[in-house]
């Protein structure tokens, strides 16, 4: 589990995932790097939800996960996307 307190979120990679499609899915893309979306998921959550973030990305784009607490990924989208609903 990672520290979502601690870790620098690139603003690119908010870009291309919405506040609302975040929130949604409970997910909080945190860097990318190359062809890579290092997105951070609830402990247990769906193999599917990886697919569907690749799908809404484009199919070039590979995704890793990493695991964070569900209640830490949705502070922290409110932190990172402030009061905006995109």
């Amino acid at each position: 589990m990672i520290d979502l307190n601690t870790l620098d979120i690139e603003p690119e990679a908010l870009k291309l995932i919405s506040k609302r499609l975040a929130l949604e899915l409970t997910i909080l893309p945190i860097a990318l790097k190359n062809d890579i979306m290092i997105i951070a998921v609830p402990q247990l959550f769906r193999r599917r939800l990886l697919t569907d973030v690749r799908i809404i990305l484009g199919k070039k784009t590979r995704v890793k996960a990493v695991s964070a607490s569900r209640d830490s990924i949705v502070a922290a989208i409110h932190r990172f996307y402030g009061k905006s609903e995109n």
